[in-house]
C-alpha cells in the first residue's frame, strides 16, 4: 500500500521504504509494439502509479508535438529488483560509481511507482540516452505535467546523488512550486511550512 497515499512522499537515503512497500495502483505502460525497448524480461513492461499515468501521457504527447519522442526506460522497481540493479551496476562500474547513481534497496524512488527514467526514440530506434535538446525540453516542461527533475545539477550535496538528467519524479501540483523556487524535494521538506504559507498568500 502507498504510505498515506501521498504522491509527495520523500524517499532518499535517510527516508527509506520498507521491503514490503508495493504501490497498489500500478499501470503497465505498453510502448513496445514497435520493439523500441528490448526488455530483459519481455513480460516486465515499465509500470507507473495510476496517479501519474494521465499526466505522463500528456507529457509525452506534448513532447511528440514539439518533435521529441520520449519513452520510459525504467519505472517501478521492487525492493528485490533494486538489489539486482545495484549489484549489476556495481559489478560493471564499481562501488564508487554505483553509490552516486544507484540507490540502495528501499531508498529508491522507483519503488514508489512515481519515478521515471526517460529514454528517447531516434529514427525509430530505442536509445537509453537523451540528447541535449530533450534534456532541456524536459527541464523546461515536465513540471507543467506534475514531474520534477529529481536530481538536478548543483544539488548533489542535498539529494545525495549525482546529476541525473533522465530521472523525473511525479509530485502532482507541487511540481510548479518546486520548479519556480528552484528547490529539490529535500529542500521543500526542510522548509515545508514556509513554502506552504507563501503559496497560500499569493
Amino acid at each position: 500500500m502507498r504510505l498515506n497515499n501521498d504522491i509527495t512522499i520523500l524517499v532518499n537515503k535517510e527516508n527509506p521504504l520498507t521491503k514490503d512497500f508495493i504501490p497498489n495502483n500500478l499501470i503497465a505502460v505498453d510502448e513496445n509494439e514497435n520493439n523500441f525497448h528490448n526488455f530483459i524480461d519481455p513480460n516486465m513492461k515499465p509500470m507507473i502509479d495510476k496517479s501519474a499515468y494521465e499526466d505522463y501521457l500528456k507529457l509525452i504527447s506534448k513532447a511528440k508535438e514539439d518533435g521529441f519522442i520520449l519513452t520510459i526506460d525504467s519505472g517501478y522497481r521492487s525492493f528485490e529488483y533494486q538489489k539486482v540493479v545495484l549489484e549489476l551496476i556495481t559489478k560493471e562500474e564499481g562501488e564508487e560509481y554505483a553509490s552516486k547513481f544507484v540507490a540502495l534497496p528501499g531508498c529508491s524512488e522507483h519503488q514508489t511507482g512515481l519515478a521515471i527514467d526517460f529514454a528517447a526514440i531516434h529514427n525509430n530506434i530505442y536509445d537509453e540516452n537523451l540528447n541535449d535538446e530533450e534534456i532541456e525540453w524536459l527541464k523546461n516542461n515536465a513540471y507543467k505535467y506534475g514531474f520534477i527533475l529529481r536530481y538536478p545539477e548543483g544539488k548533489e550535496e542535498i539529494t545525495g546523488y549525482a546529476y541525473e538528467p533522465w530521472h523525473y519524479r511525479y509530485v502532482g501540483k507541487l511540481s510548479t512550486l518546486l520548479y519556480e523556487n528552484n528547490i529539490t524535494l529535500e529542500e521543500y521538506y526542510l522548509k515545508k511550512d514556509y513554502y506552504y504559507s507563501n503559496e497560500k498568500n499569493k
